[in-house]
């Protein structure tokens, strides 16, 4: 499970500075429809384990919504969905999802073909589902089914891109950890998002939102959809940035993680 060793509690703070710092960032000064705010959750997670990863989320999210100057807006209901966020990166780090796996040729080839099917494949209940196809059943705008195509598409590219560049089976593994916790974040934040702020949260997010009501869907419906939109890709990309982080730390200083050696064993260090 992990613990709170010294190195952890060390980590802890600069970790929750940098969600709150790319958070306000990306989601209030960019005004863009992802979030950027769980890096330093799931790098916790991913190192030490669910309850670090888990308190890592929630004191982010509690911290910034008391924090002089940018805090007092929505984020503060959202630790619940953090805390799940740094709950499920444990769980990719007890099973050594972000350890490398240098690999070429043929093995190399094909798990770039699947890692980009399987993305793809994994998004097919989202866009398929009939409230954005069927008018009688949700009456979504048209351009959320070709939307919710595109994004897929463009994940799936980025996902084989990333394995055959890199010569790493381990971008396979990232991909499908980022979008399932994407979904699992989506359907924690809708209620919340709905129940607590009638869909509005004052990020760049919202125009999804309002565009979905518009096209007929009720306040869940239309939170739950934007987080369909917006989780899975936000948590592929910072899944692909941690795993980058990792891969650039030395052997010696991720081994001293309670976690770490899940994420040594097969990797080629050059600082050792």
């Amino acid at each position: 499970m992990g613990s709170f060793s010294t190195r952890v509690i060390t980590l802890m703070p600069v970790a929750i500075a940098i969600n709150i710092v790319l958070g306000y960032t990306v989601q209030t000064v960019l005004k863009l429809p992802i979030y950027l705010d769980s890096i330093g959750t799931i790098l916790v997670g991913v190192l030490a384990g669910p309850l670090a990863g888990a308190a890592t989320g929630i004191l982010s999210n509690l911290i910034w919504q008391y924090a002089p100057g940018i805090g007092g807006g929505t984020i503060g209901p959202f630790a619940i969905t953090a805390g799940v966020i740094g709950l499920l990166a444990g769980l990719w780090g007890n099973l050594g999802i972000y350890r490398s796996r240098p690999a070429s040729g043929r093995r190399l080839i094909l798990f770039a073909i699947i890692g980009a099917v399987l993305v793809f494949v994994i998004a097919i209940p989202i866009f398929s589902n009939p409230a954005y196809t069927d008018p009688n059943v949700g009456g979504y705008p048209s351009w959320v089914y070709t939307a919710a195509i595109a994004i897929a598409s463009i994940a799936a590219v980025v996902v084989a891109a990333f394995i055959w560049l890199r010569r790493d089976l381990a971008g396979f593994y990232v991909a499908v950890a980022g979008v399932v916790t994407g979904i699992v974040a989506a359907f924690v934040s809708a209620p919340i998002a709905a129940i607590a702020f009638g869909g509005v949260t004052g990020s760049g997010a919202d125009l999804i939102v309002a565009a979905l009501r518009k096209g007929g869907a009720d306040v869940l419906q239309a939170s739950l959809g934007q987080g369909l939109f917006s989780d899975p890709i936000d948590k592929t990309i910072t899944s692909f940035v941690v795993f980058i982080i990792l891969a650039g730390l030395s052997r010696r200083i991720v081994a001293r993680f309670p976690l770490g050696e899940k994420l040594v064993d097969d990797r080629i260090d050059r600082n050792r």
